[in-house]
């Protein structure tokens, strides 16, 4: 009896948990269909067309300009090598 109640408890809580991911997973679509919504009214109200391929270059443009900018900003100067002569270290331990 005892592992009836074990089973059952166990299959009752993976379909608890299996259950709130669906929610989850439903509450994330939603959202994602209202903000696209929301993108398609405001585009309308400014009077341009929405389409989301624009948008998506729009904002990958944006981000390899800021990429671009931010990799200039801390690039090492092209003189800038080694010593091709150093091959191996050795560590001592100090007692």
């Amino acid at each position: 009896m005892n592992d009836f109640l074990d089973r059952f408890f166990k299959a009752l809580l993976f379909g608890v948990i299996t259950i709130a991911g669906l929610v989850m997973a439903a509450v994330f679509l939603v959202s994602a269909a209202i903000a696209v919504g929301l993108f398609y009214i405001i585009a309308k109200v400014r009077g341009k067309p929405f389409v989301a391929r624009e948008y998506w270059k729009t904002t990958s443009t944006r981000a390899r300009q800021t990429h671009s900018e931010f990799s200039e900003k801390f690039k090492k100067p092209g003189n800038f090598s080694r010593k091709p002569d150093i091959t191996d270290v050795e560590i001592r331990e100090i007692k």
